[in-house]
């Protein structure tokens, strides 16, 4: 008997090393199989990449061609995008091209000479472009017209065409070599699976040490599950703690908004209380300052025209306040009507030409005629121009400029789009251009002692712009000076006689 246990032990194991030796045979094979497979794969996905990177610069170049027509027909910039992207990604494809046609050096040549017809292309659509921006778009125009762009284009389409079909016939080459050998291949995985067959006994004691070891696996994943569980329970309450939380802090938002409406309504209110004392001070103290009786010294005469400056200044700081409260509070009615754009800023201009006489500056306009009636408030809309276009003055120094513009919307040279305040006055640092539209904030905390003012024009100006539908927006570089932009809304026809009277918080004309 163990002599026997001992033969069968050695047939076993004979018979087990002979089915290892052909199965390490048969996976050889298949192993040469799968690189030559991979190797053919490479190959065709190599053609793939040509054809991709091929017709991607000839697109390109196709948009480029075609934004540039575009942009001289419309005078739209939006046209050039593709002419930007082809710039930037057309000569990096065809050098990729270049260099995936390693080893054949008849499609490096062709790469190469379709490099130099997409320089050639490019170029001649960069200087189109400049002759258009130099000498205008008839010029520019003419160029396209003649037979150069067309002739580098013709001979471009034509070599691409060649590369095209040249590795259209490698890609089908290389599909049937590639159908061979996943013909190959699967004969040798059928190979490896019959050797395979004389191994699946070696195989028990391997399944049965991994049934035990799955039996632990799964006592380690239960224990896992339990503590996964208890986390899940712990976050759970962790996230109904953070709810109840965030309805507080709701509440207490809510809380703070009425409050803030309470004041702005309070204030609000308190127009007559304010002013009308206050309208008495500046009164009474104008006629004592008359002096009918010259019973008053020089001194005591500076010292009231001191106390009626400070009280029109205090006056002029709460009707400020009062305004903008009003506007907070929904308050504020605005009366909208058809307005002549051209004709209100012209007048604006002139009623602010002394003042900037008086400063040394140079006041001008760029309004072009003819612009259709919009509808606004006129008052508001004149308040809001003129408070950009005193600020304008009050911050440039002597031998300065502010300009007022009016940009048409594109597409309609009579329907404007905004209007510009633009000066050259001392600017806004970056870092406040958020904060200026802000109540009692400026451009610099030196600039309120230096030119005076209280912070709240600006605020109330965003707030009339809103209010109108329009948009108030900054831009400014410290030292070179900033441009005030109200971006005007769409035009609405209103039938005559319905144009609409509304409050601060209705909805936009």
């Amino acid at each position: 008997m163990p002599a026997t246990l001992r033969r069968l032990d050695r047939q076993v194991t004979l018979g087990f090393a002979l089915a290892l030796a052909i199965l390490l045979g048969v996976m050889t094979f298949a192993y040469v199989r799968v690189v030559t497979l991979f190797e053919s794969i490479d190959r065709v996905g190599q053609s793939h990449r040509v054809l991709e990177a091929l017709a991607s610069a000839d697109a390109l170049l196709v948009d480029a061609e075609s934004g540039q027509r575009g942009n001289l027909l419309t005078e739209s910039r939006a046209y050039l995008r593709p002419y930007v992207r082809a710039s930037q990604a057309v000569q990096p494809m065809l050098r990729t091209l270049h260099r995936i046609t390693a080893g054949d050096a008849e499609e490096q040549a062709r790469a190469d000479s379709l490099a130099t017809l997409a320089a050639e292309k490019l170029a001649e659509l960069r200087q189109t472009l400049a002759l258009h921006d130099s000498s205008g778009r008839e010029a520019a125009l003419a160029v396209v017209r003649s037979d150069r762009g067309e002739r580098i284009m013709r001979e471009y389409r034509a070599l691409s065409a060649r590369v095209a079909r040249a590795e259209q016939a490698k890609l089908d080459e290389r599909a049937a070599h590639h159908a061979e050998q996943r013909h190959a291949l699967a004969i040798a995985m059928i190979l490896s699976g019959l050797a395979a067959l004389f191994v699946v006994g070696a195989s028990a004691v391997s399944t049965h040490r991994a049934l035990r070891a799955r039996i632990r696996l799964d006592a380690i994943r239960e224990e896992q599950a339990t503590r996964l569980q208890l986390q899940s329970e712990e976050l759970e309450a962790q996230n109904e703690e953070l709810t109840a939380q965030g309805e507080a802090l709701h509440s207490a938002m809510q809380a703070a908004e009425g409050a803030s409406e309470a004041k702005s309504s309070f204030l609000a209110q308190m127009s007559h209380e304010l002013r009308t004392p206050l309208n008495s001070v500046i009164g009474f103290t104008n006629i004592v300052r008359r002096n009918t009786r010259g019973t008053l010294t020089a001194a005591e005469v500076t010292y009231l025209d001191r106390v009626l400056e400070n009280g029109r200044h205090l006056l002029r700081t709460i009707n400020s306040i009062l305004d903008l409260s009003k506007i907070e509070a929904r308050h504020e009615e605005v009366e909208l009507q058809p307005v002549a754009l051209d004709a209100l800023l012209a007048e604006i201009v002139a009623h602010l030409e002394p003042q900037a006489a008086a400063a040394e500056l140079a006041l001008a306009s760029e309004i072009p005629g003819g612009l259709a009636p919009f509808v606004t408030d006129p008052e508001k809309f004149r308040r809001v121009v003129i408070n950009l276009l005193a600020n304008a003055i009050k911050f440039t120094k002597p031998g300065g400029r502010v300009l007022v513009r009016v940009e048409a919307r594109a597409g309609d040279p009579r329907v404007a789009g905004a209007v510009e305040v633009h000066d050259t006055g001392v600017g806004i640092a970056a870092s406040r251009l958020v904060a200026i539209f802000d109540a009692f904030e400026q451009g610099d905390m030196g600039v309120s002692r230096e030119y005076g003012g209280t912070g709240l024009g600006l605020s109330i100006s965003r707030a009339l712009c809103r209010l109108l539908g329009c948009e108030l927006t900054v831009s400014s570089r410290l030292g070179r000076g900033s441009t005030f932009r109200i971006v005007l809304p769409v035009a609405r026809a209103w039938p005559e006689g319905e144009v609409p009277r509304r409050r601060a918080g209705d909805a936009r004309p």
